[in-house]
């Protein structure tokens, strides 16, 4: 889903517009947007082919409806040419503003809704979107390539790390339903009121996880007979939400609420702990305990 918004906004950000009505009052684009400057270094401006590396904002009023930076995402477009007097082409609001700014420099640059065919959603009220933009870098077609195979080795080397520690993680947890089923964890394993059981690997150093705290989880979740049902680590990043407020399993609210940032524990929950008589078909059968190793990365 991520992946899908960001190339909806992408193609948004890129596409051309109808050109605005030219406001005298204000500092403008080449193109006639409305725009404010807040920083300019007045450095060289991106050429046609060029590619600019940028972050940008997209608000309705205060609200941020898009942000690349929470994203994780620096956003890569090549300059296109308008100047060609055959090109009926008119840039869009976004194009037309980093095409005036130099690296470091940051501005908003505006766009009335009623130059589009339909306001887009969560603007239905507004008459106006703000792009909020930094420059970052200026980069040559040739420069991009380079950086674009760089971005794929490294995608590469996590790849293989992923797939390495997986393995390791798979290993572990076999080792772990196998001596758990012998009886051979008995001296090891806490006990709550609740019938949580559970061992910590390694003590967190970290924020202790208490009730209402953001938590960044990384798991692997298996039935009794050693069968993995789920795993974060398979799709390399972990699962985030408040802890405490029913929006996980029971057993995970309570277990994680004994850990400390940077803590690796297994859990082992009883089925009133997790999904009940129901199960969670197909995966999960009815009256299942479930053991699951969690690393947990962080607490906000």
């Amino acid at each position: 889903m991520k992946i899908l918004l960001f190339f909806m906004v992408l193609s948004f950000l890129y596409l051309t517009s109808c050109s605005s009505d030219s406001i005298s009052e204000e500092e403008l684009t080449p193109h006639g947007f409305k725009c404010e400057h807040y920083i300019a270094k007045n450095g060289e401006k991106p050429k046609p082919a060029e590619y600019v590396y940028f972050h940008v904002d997209m608000r309705n009023g205060d609200s941020v409806t898009y942000s690349s930076r929470n994203q994780g995402r620096i956003l890569k477009i090549p300059m296109p040419d308008y100047s060609n007097p055959a090109s009926k082409a008119k840039p869009s609001p976004v194009m037309d503003a980093l095409s005036m700014m130099s690296i470091g420099d940051s501005l908003t640059v505006y766009q009335r809704l009623d130059t589009l065919p339909r306001k887009p959603a969560g603007y239905e009220n507004a008459d106006e979107l703000a792009y909020d933009l930094v420059l970052l870098d200026i980069k040559t077609a040739n420069e991009y390539q380079a950086d674009m195979e760089q971005e794929r080795k490294v995608q590469q080397e996590k790849q293989n790390e992923t797939i390495a520690r997986l393995g390791d993680i798979t290993a572990q947890v076999a080792e772990t339903v196998k001596n758990y089923a012998a009886g051979k964890l008995n001296e090891q394993l806490q006990t709550t009121k609740s019938g949580l059981k559970y061992i910590i690997h390694e003590q967190g150093t970290g924020k202790q996880a208490l009730p209402g705290h953001q938590v960044d989880v990384q798991y692997y979740g298996v039935l009794t007979d050693g069968k993995m049902f789920d795993n974060s680590f398979q799709r390399g990043a972990s699962i985030k939400f408040p802890l405490g407020t029913g929006r996980v399993i029971k057993g995970w609210d309570e277990g994680i609420a004994l850990l400390k940032e940077g803590a690796k524990a297994t859990l082992f929950l009883p089925s009133d702990l997790a999904y009940g008589a129901a199960g969670s078909p197909p995966a999960i059968p009815p009256n299942a305990e479930l053991i699951f190793y969690i690393e947990l990365e962080k607490v906000q």
